[in-house]
Formats: C-alpha cells, sequence, structure tokens
C-alpha cells in the first residue's frame, strides 16, 4: 500500500489482482446477488481507494481498510435504495392499481396525467435521464455511457431531478 500511495501502477495493479475476487464476492451477496450492481460497486471501491490512498493507516490491514470501504458503499447503496423506492412510490402506473370507485379511477387518471404532464416540463437532458432509468431500465452506469456524462453527475442529477418532481407532486393540488 505504501507503493500505491506514492503512485505505483503496477503496485495498485497487483492490489486488485489480490482483492478484487473476494471483494466483488463480499459486495455480490451484500447487494442481493446482483451482478451488474457488485461490478458497479467494486469499481467504484478501486477509485475511491485511488483518490482515497493517501488517507491508508499504515498501522492498519490493507484488506480491513478495503472491506470497510466496501461495506460503507452498501450502506450508502441501501440508504440510496430506499430513498428512491421512497420517491419512486409516488410514481408507480396508477393504472395497474385496482380502483374501487369511478371516482377513485377518475381521480388515478388525473394523478397520472399531471405526473405526465410534469414529466413533460422537463429539459431533454432530464427526460433522457428519466427515460433511460425507469422506461429502459438501464444502470446508472449505462446512462452514463449513452450520456457521456460522468456516472456520478447521472446520479446526482437523477437524484436531484426525483426530488424536485416529488416536490412538485406534492405541491399540485389533487384533490
Amino acid at each position: 500500500m505504501k507503493q500505491v500511495k506514492s503512485g505505483d501502477h503496477a503496485a495498485f495493479n497487483l492490489l486488485y489482482e489480490r482483492y478484487a475476487g473476494k471483494l466483488y464476492r463480499y459486495l455480490y451477496r451484500m447487494l442481493g446477488y446482483n451482478e451488474s450492481r457488485a461490478e458497479d460497486m467494486l469499481q467504484e471501491l478501486f477509485l475511491k481507494v485511488i483518490q482515497h490512498r493517501q488517507k491508508f493507516d499504515e498501522t492498519k490491514k490493507v484488506s480491513t481498510w478495503l472491506y470497510a470501504i466496501a461495506t460503507n458503499l452498501c450502506r450508502n447503496e441501501y440508504r440510496n435504495t430506499a430513498a428512491r423506492q421512497r420517491l419512486m412510490q409516488q410514481f408507480e402506473p396508477w393504472e395497474n392499481k385496482a380502483a374501487d370507485t369511478v371516482d377513485e379511477k377518475i381521480h388515478k387518471k388525473y394523478i397520472a396525467a399531471v405526473i405526465t404532464e410534469m414529466i413533460q416540463g422537463l429539459n431533454e437532458q432530464e427526460i433522457t435521464i428519466v427515460t433511460l432509468r425507469f422506461q429502459q431500465s438501464l444502470s446508472l452506469r449505462e446512462i452514463a455511457n449513452v450520456m457521456e456524462l460522468p456516472e456520478g453527475t447521472v446520479k446526482s442529477k437523477l437524484f436531484y431531478l426525483l426530488k424536485k418532481l416529488a416536490l412538485q407532486l406534492r405541491t399540485t393540488s389533487i384533490d
């Protein structure tokens, strides 16, 4: 790790070779056996190693530090997933839910129209992100590749976009 801290690429490659498999299996289990997400998270983990290599305490074990990073990434993922699920509950297809009365059906169609109108009011980039994520079910990495943006930028834009839509939905009169 001393060599990695000094910027030695060969040392980093050795570190990757030594720990990538173990960390992948750990992330795979922690992320509900999702191969794609585990691969993404593994890459994110090693990016963090590069970015924060100077923070490594040489009195500690490298494996402990790597697993701590992996665990923190998983915690963040759980938190973000829970937040996304709470926000997206407001955007569930209303037509798929059984309505008991005509009034409820009308109300749900009105809400669906409001959501559609809100989405149509977005700029081209925002519509693209929403469409790729929720209609095409692309991962953040795939969206970033398609849009030629950094993955973190896509993640941030999606978060703030959903927050904005949720706020608009709450402030729209749907009674």
